[in-house]
């Protein structure tokens, strides 16, 4: 469809071309047979074309008649330059090899050849509207006109740009920090110990983030947090699901990742963004609004859509492959049923990192900070994962088939059938939240770690246009009610999921604005949390209702569990002698 949809546009404007042509030249030739001439013979006699009546008339038909040889030669380029892909594409198959041999100049050859098409579709299209507007009406809307051509001139040199992106070296860039072997040995031991286990090579560096996604990369990467370039091979982790990850599951996954090198997936990959890059490039700059210049670029859009297309479903068929073998590698080194957990956390909680991200924005145009992004995402996975929903969304996980041809990874199914294990047979409890065999602890002063990235995320979000008044916007008599609570839950000096969780829903239900990030870094990093004496400080300026408030939430939280502390009764009695 997408051939036939390219096709059709490219061979448009030359037709249109052709057919103004040849509506003009016949004009011209019926007016001359009424005076039994011929056209040709005439421009052709030497005897004639010094007469200056049909000087005049051979000089004003010289372009229409070019106009014509250039639309059909503009077509037969057209068909052709598809036509190239078309079978490029056919003969490559799912050959790496041959794929990073073809289709790599191919590409470059064919942005170029399409920036030609441009600039010549372009100017056939300026002047067969120009020629059809003064053969009907006898005038032409020349600033019209001329906006088509300067969308034409436009989108050529853009095409010309982007075929130069294929000669240069691609680089990703990260946000987060690269880690230094000997400040995180035990991280590196693990990683290296799997390598030999794989007969694969160990990474160069080590690059951690808050981005919920594990990957392995050949390229240069420019890690944001560090601000300097990485060469060689390196490994992502991220932070998020490394907390929720036992031990286990991250060899599953690590495995899985070493396993794509061990298969020079990497290698081939970095031959293949490139092509990406380039046909990516030309396909957004010429997406842009050029105004009614745009038109003129339409053909060029449809091509590079095509070719992408064309490109990705060969390399995606080897991705999925690829995506088995290395699945298969992780099973040499893990238990199958650790990677099949795994890969079923990462889609049970996707969601709960994009709401945690919304919340942060959110709290952001507040003016309000959050210290540590991943910790909050443990805890979403801990105190908010709906239990009877997982049985639902393991069905849909189990139901997922690939939906395109384009998909470069196998449903999640697919891939836990090929280790031999069945979606629907994996205990629902080993999917939730454990305080047990983290694997977070592999990496040394993690939270400090999390803490950076986490500001370093928030300059992110406003670097890509999130937008932070001058003026904080706090609802301090909530912030007031959820910092008592934050006390009330820690006063017996443990914090258990249950009881933030009761907490936070009282609090939800009695004050307005009440914010659950504010109330659980309070209990995470008591070194936040405001002392008694500042409450009661900042408390003695409220009304008698709203000290009534803080009494119902605490005593609320204290028979929450139906039994009260020695601790949590001492607190409620001072909080009581205060504001009572």
């Amino acid at each position: 469809m997408g051939f036939i949809k390219a096709l059709v546009l490219l061979i448009f404007i030359p037709a249109l071309g052709i057919v103004v042509a040849n509506w003009v030249l016949s004009d011209v030739e019926s007016q001359l047979a009424q005076r039994e001439l011929d056209f040709a013979s005439l421009c052709s006699d030497d005897s004639f074309t010094h007469v200056s009546n049909v000087k005049a008339l051979c000089d004003e038909v010289a372009p229409i008649r070019l106009l014509r040889r250039a639309s059909w030669a503009s077509a037969v380029v057209a068909v052709g330059l598809l036509l190239s892909f078309f079978f490029a594409s056919r003969v490559a198959g799912r050959d790496r090899e041959k794929i990073t041999r073809i289709f790599p100049p191919l590409v470059f050859v064919s942005l170029f050849v399409l920036a030609v098409l441009v600039l010549v579709q372009g100017a056939i299209l300026t002047y067969s509207v120009y020629l059809g507007e003064v053969q009907l009406i006898s005038t032409a809307h020349l600033g019209i006109i001329a906006l088509v051509g300067l969308g034409a001139l436009i989108g050529g040199w853009q095409l010309v740009v982007a075929s130069f992106r294929l000669a240069g070296r691609q680089t990703s860039t990260v946000v987060g920090t690269a880690l230094d072997r000997d400040t995180h040995p035990h991280l590196f031991a693990f990683v290296d110990d799997l390598s030999a286990r794989l007969g694969a090579r160990s990474p160069d560096h080590i690059v951690v983030g808050l981005e919920p996604n594990f990957y392995v990369s050949s390229g240069d990467m420019y890690v944001l947090m560090d601000e300097r370039r990485l060469n060689g091979e390196t490994l992502y982790l991220s932070l998020p699901l490394s907390r929720i990850f036992t031990r286990e599951e991250l060899r599953g996954v690590i495995g899985h990742e070493l396993g794509h090198f061990r298969g020079k997936d990497t290698h081939f990959s970095l031959k293949f963004s490139p092509v990406y890059a380039g046909l990516s490039h030309g396909l957004a700059a010429l997406s842009g609004d050029n105004g009614g210049g745009a038109l003129a670029t339409i053909p060029a859009r449809a091509v590079l859509n095509y070719m992408i297309e064309a490109f990705h479903t060969n390399v995606s068929a080897i991705g999925r492959e690829r995506e088995f073998a290395a699945d298969r590698a992780a099973t040499e080194v893990a238990q199958p049923l650790a990677l099949a957990t795994a890969l079923l956390k990462v889609n049970l909680y996707a969601s709960a990192w994009h709401n945690l991200e919304m919340a942060i924005v959110n709290r952001m145009s507040r003016r309000r900070g959050t210290r540590n992004m991943s910790w909050l995402f443990s805890s979403i996975v801990k105190y908010d994962v709906n239990r009877e929903k997982i049985p639902e969304v393991i069905d849909e996980i189990g139901a997922a088939t690939i939906s395109h041809p384009t998909d470069s990874h196998p449903p999640t199914a697919s891939r836990i059938e090929e280790m031999g294990l069945r979606v629907n047979d994996i205990d629902h409890e080993l999917l939730l939240f454990s305080e047990h065999d983290n694997s977070i602890d592999l990496i040394n002063e993690f939270c400090e770690l999390e803490e950076k990235l986490t500001d370093l995320q928030h300059q992110y979000y406003m670097a890509i246009g999130v937008e932070v008044p001058e003026q904080e916007d706090i609802n301090y008599g909530a912030l007031l009610v959820a910092a008592f609570g934050a006390h009330m839950v820690l006063a017996d000096g443990a914090v258990v999921a249950e009881e933030v969780d009761e907490a936070e829903a009282i609090g939800m239900n009695i004050v307005e604005d009440f914010d659950c990030i504010d109330f659980r870094e309070y209990c995470h990093y008591p070194d936040m949390l405001p002392s008694l004496e500042d409450l009661f400080a900042a408390g003695d300026d409220l009304d008698q209702q709203h000290k009534d408030i803080v009494i119902d939430y605490l005593e609320r939280i204290a028979g929450s569990d139906n039994e009260v502390s020695v601790e949590e009764a001492a607190l409620l009695a001072k909080v009581k002698a205060r504001f009572g």
